[in-house]
């Protein structure tokens, strides 16, 4: 497997190795001697690398001396491709000639020479060391106490917040069925898996023949753990037993018994697969538990016989306090009202971890004065000191190390670059994926293209419980994740000690001795640190992230090779910041503002960026033009707000993958032209200001059938002509969002929109609602948010009807027609959490009662209702509706008061405690 070419480990070796390879193919017209000189400095990286790939391998934390070489040979690769980039830079592009270009190039040549004479030398007096290093034996580590079993002997009475788990996990054991059941317990380290495992096996042991307790580990010992089961288990074994023989013991102890067995710390699923052959499906009710705090071995584990994952979540804020409170106070209400405030400050840092909980618990329970305010505070502002060095955190510090150390390197080094990231953030997770490209942390592999494969890093760090999922799309796929604030001081520390990332805010500065490499900048009030940035050197940084006043933001002179920028900008309306310079950073793949200003220098010159993928402007306090033909063609991403007009051709943009928002003009027949030559794209939000005549419609058509990897179409602002879009064809197989709620339709485009298998997210109008068209919209059964406007018509029997078993994925419902006419059968959206309806005060009235069935829908959680008036927005559809319709003078209508007495009659029929909005609009 492909090293990345950038990771916390190794810096950049990895491109550093691939540039020295590529430069003597390159016609520089370097001297032969350089070109040797090359090939040997790379030989000599090779060999220092494929030593550092050896020391990859010792886990956390590693020997003084160790560590002193692998941040000699990571700041070595940093500062060689920093040389070779800004070389290389310099010497331009060969093909092109002329006479200042072909002089220009010769100083460079000559530069390169001396350049890579000076890094033979640094390095031959780095081999030498390192192979020095490298014969001296790792230093022996006191070996510590296993976390795992102090869980075993805690104490139940000081178990607060485990009763409900063990409850549960109990009763799904004891469920009576005689086939052989598996319980695996999932959730991060240090959130109590193991004490949760003993306790359920203390409770029913006595109800099994034969019971045993065994942990597996990271580097498991198959015979010691198969032996133990064995002995365990009432019979005996040898140490001359193989695998394979204790496997067969195993399974004739085990084979008309009825069993209780806790396999503790499971990693892998080839683990799993191993032990799992132990196991007899003998009908006697049989019960294993495993616990993991990997999500795809808790699938493994109970999906290979009849099993459940119980996952584990942190404990609530009560809980939390009475477990704090109780290993302080030994009372859950002995905290006295001084120390409170500073008490849920330590909480939310734990954030209902009870390793956490109760380590820091302990550092207060044994200190001389519990009660100072004093105290408490300095453990609140002394976290991370604690986390490195107190003996009290060793607990701690074992457990992030185990999910640390199982990490491959791509991982360790996306995991680390996490520190970026203030407490408390939500990450957004494209964001994410897109700096790691840019960083270098993500390689091509096996033709999978980049994204795929940092998407698939992401899913793994979750897949880990190394980070947590904050919020969901609206295509129910990860939209943002967090950070565990305790795990985060981990980060920083790592960082720290690979000189990965320095992080700068008003409470602190992580600056070390070395050169820095990827600033992060965080400043909301304070002045302080500004001495702090005028005294460093960052001409070597790669990364800037930045967020506070534009007053505390170093000039961008002071960078000369960052690849990645991103500027958060506030509290400072009335000043901008100097971007002119920016084309001078001819390394940045990725740049994103956020309250910059209009910057017209800035527009002028990202055509120089040449290796720029990523261009974001999140806000603007201005409207300014963007002209199209200065953006370079390189670009992946181009994200603009509608203040943004972005102008001029934009047919080069040939590796455009999102483009959002996108004016398009029905009268400017060439630009929706050019837009269907974006065949790359995934992701395009559209808007309209200005309309057409004729068939210019037909127009944008066309170029919409040629973009057939697109994931995602948003409009907004139609114009449109009439089901323009259901004559797309075909449709894009892939999409997964559709959002054109003015883009009309004339009814349910059965024939069209039943081929968008994949769709996750749908909003759409149409004029008329047949009533078989809930009915196709079901076919859409990966559907996660549906809304869905009716203009004028309903059925004719004026009910819309969600029959059983229909949308199993639907969380998000929104309808709008001028009555709350929906009727829900039993097993319809079994798992909708949010229903909003829009209508009309005075609507159609078709029965007494509205919402019929809605007790149906087991899962809801919120209903909203916006009831609007005639003067209200929804009323003019309506108005216009009616004068099409023909007058009955008979015909029934709700007034305002009796529409919502209506809806709160359906809604008292449901047994769930609802978020209950009804709103005038």
């Amino acid at each position: 497997m492909e090293a990345a070419m950038v990771s916390a480990f190794s810096g950049a070796m990895g491109s550093v190795l691939s540039k020295l390879a590529g430069l003597p193919e390159k016609d520089f017209k370097l001297a032969r001697g350089v070109k040797e000189d090359i090939v040997s400095l790379r030989d000599e990286m090779s060999t220092i690398n494929a030593s550092l790939m050896e020391l990859s391998q010792m886990e956390e934390p590693i020997d003084d001396l160790h560590r002193e070489l692998r941040a000699k040979v990571r700041e070595l690769a940093y500062d060689m491709e920093d040389c070779l980039d800004i070389s290389m830079h310099r010497l331009g592009d060969p093909s092109k000639a002329g006479f200042l270009r072909e002089l220009k190039s010769l100083r460079a040549r000559c530069e390169i020479a001396k350049l890579i004479s000076a890094l033979k030398a640094r390095v031959a007096q780095l081999g030498n060391r390192h192979k020095l290093i490298l014969q001296l034996p790792e230093r022996p580590r006191a070996v510590c106490v296993d976390p795992r079993i102090r869980a075993l002997y805690q104490d139940p009475a000081s178990l607060q917040g485990i009763g409900g788990h063990r409850e549960k996990v109990v009763e799904e054991l004891q469920d009576g069925a005689p086939q052989l059941k598996v319980v695996s317990i999932l959730g991060t380290g240090g959130i109590g898996k193991t004490t949760l495992a003993n306790q359920v096996y203390t409770a029913i042991q006595g109800k099994f023949d034969c019971t045993a307790f065994v942990s597996v580990s990271r580097i498991p010992d198959f015979a010691k753990i198969l032996s133990d089961i064995i002995q365990q288990s009432g019979w005996y074994s040898t140490s001359q037993d193989d695998e394979n023989e204790l496997i067969s013991r195993l399974r004739r102890r085990l084979q008309n018994v009825r069993y209780l067995i806790v396999i503790d710390d499971m990693w892998t699923i080839e683990a799993w697969n191993t032990i799992k052959c132990c196991f007899v499906e003998n009908n006697c009710g049989s019960r294993v538990i495993t616990t993991t705090r990997i999500e795809d071995t808790a699938k493994s584990c109970s999906s290979s016989f009849h099993g459940y994952v119980y996952r584990m979540e942190p404990l609530n804020d009560v809980d939390s306090r009475i477990l704090f409170h109780k290993r302080i106070f030994h009372s859950e209400d002995g905290c006295p009202q001084h120390l409170k405030c500073v008490s849920n400050e330590i909480l939310k840092k734990c954030g209902g971890l009870p390793l956490a909980i109760l380590t820091i618990g302990s550092i207060l329970a044994n200190h001389q004065d519990v009660g100072s305010t004093e105290i408490w505070e300095k453990i609140v502002h002394s976290f991370r000191f604690q986390m490195e060095r107190s003996p009290a955190f060793e607990w701690l510090r074992h457990v992030f190390n185990l999910g640390y150390n199982d990490l491959s390197l791509e991982l360790k080094t996306c995991m680390l670059y996490l520190g970026i990231f203030p407490e408390d953030c939500k990450i957004v997770k494209d964001d994410l994926l897109r700096r790691w490209i840019a960083e270098g942390f993500v390689t091509e592999k096996h033709g999978d293209i980049q994204e795929e494969i940092a998407e698939s890093y992401f899913n793994e760090l979750i897949n880990r419980n190394m980070i947590q999922i904050a919020e969901f799309d609206d295509c129910g796929e990860v939209f943002s994740c967090r950070v565990h604030d305790l795990l985060l001081d981990y980060i920083i520390i790592k960082c720290t000690d690979h000189n990965f990332v320095t992080i700068v805010n008003d409470q602190q500065s992580t600056k070390g001795p070395l050169d820095v490499r990827r600033l992060s900048l965080h400043v909301k009030h304070s002045s302080e640190r500004n001495g702090v940035l005028e005294n460093m050197a960052l001409t070597q940084a790669r990364s800037f992230n930045f967020c506070g006043p534009a007053q505390w933001l170093p000039s961008l002179t002071k960078f000369r090779l960052l690849r990645v920028l991103n500027l958060d900008i506030n509290g400072s309306m009335d000043r901008r910041y100097d971007m002119s310079c920016i084309h001078s950073l001819f390394q940045l793949r990725y740049l994103r503002t956020n309250g910059i200003g209009s910057n017209k220098k800035l527009l002028t010159q990202l055509r120089k960026l040449e290796q720029l993928k990523t261009l974001e402007v999140a806000r603007e306090d201005g409207y300014f033009v963007l002209d199209a033909q200065m953006l370079p063609s390189t670009l992946w991403h181009l994200n603009l707000p509608a203040i943004v007009k972005l102008a001029g051709g934009i047919g080069h943009l040939t590796n455009l993958r999102t483009l959002s928002e996108f004016e398009i003009e029905l009268r400017d027949v060439g630009r929706m032209k050019e837009l269907g030559e974006l065949t790359n794209l995934r992701e395009l939000k559209l808007f309209q200001c200005s309309y057409g005549v004729g068939d210019t419609s037909e127009v944008l058509l066309s170029s919409l059938c040629k973009l057939v990897n697109l994931r995602s179409i948003v409009v907004r602002s139609g114009g449109l002509e009439e089901d323009v879009l259901a004559r797309w064809s075909p449709p894009p197989r892939h999409l997964r969002r559709l959002h054109v709620l003015e883009c009309i339709f004339s009814t349910i485009p059965a024939d069209w929109i039943t081929h968008l298998h994949n769709l996750g997210s749908l909003e759409i109008e149409v004029r008329s609602l047949p009533s078989d068209g809930i009915v196709v919209l079901a076919r859409l059964t990966l559907l996660v948010h549906l809304r869905l406007h009716v203009e004028e018509r309903v059925p004719q029997e004026g009910f819309v009807v969600f029959h059983r078993v229909a949308f199993p994925n639907l969380r998000e419902l929104w309808f709008r027609w001028e009555a709350p006419c929906l009727v829900f059968e039993a097993g319809t959206m079994p798992r909708l959490r949010s229903l909003v309806i829009d209508c009309y005060a005075k609507g159609a009235r078709q029965a007494d009662g509205v919402l019929d069935g809605i007790q149906h829908l087991g899962s809801l959680v919120e209903f909203k209702v916006h009831v609007y008036e005639r003067e209200g927005y929804i009323s003019r559809l309506f108005l216009c509706a009616d004068l099409k319709r023909p007058l009955v003078e008979e015909q029934r209508r709700w007034d305002e008061t009796s529409l919502k007495a209506a809806l709160k009659e359906a809604i008292s029929k449901h047994p769930g405690s609802l978020r209950v909005v009804i709103e005038d609009m």
